[in-house]
């Protein structure tokens, strides 16, 4: 498997994490999706972190004479991925708040 066949496979699958966590989570009304999202803004730069440092710890054993900056470009697009994902489930979250407001109000 190739280097970008890892990151998308290793986005796909905290994509799904993610998500899945919070609409679960959201439909049993355990969190509401704006909290979710918050708390996925909180955790992502340390999963950037943590996952640019293991694509430069492999990086460095494939190769120990390229330059890495492959590794810190990946782990920057897996995170700048998932506060775009983050940042959905936040503004989703606050336009059910709304909508819920005003079914209510009318009712």
């Amino acid at each position: 498997m190739s280097g970008d066949g890892i990151v998308w496979l290793i986005l796909l699958l905290l994509i799904l994490l993610f998500d899945g966590t919070a609409i679960h989570l959201h439909k049993n009304n355990k969190l509401s999706l704006w909290i979710s999202g918050i708390i996925m803004v909180l955790l992502v730069p340390i999963i950037g972190f943590t996952v640019g440092a293991i694509f430069l710890k492999i990086s460095r054993v494939v190769d120990p004479t390229d330059t890495h900056e492959g590794s810190a470009f990946a782990a920057a697009f897996i995170a700048m991925v998932l506060l775009a994902n983050a940042l959905i489930f936040f503004i989703t979250g606050i336009v059910l708040i709304i909508v819920r407001f005003f079914k209510t109000k009318k009712s």
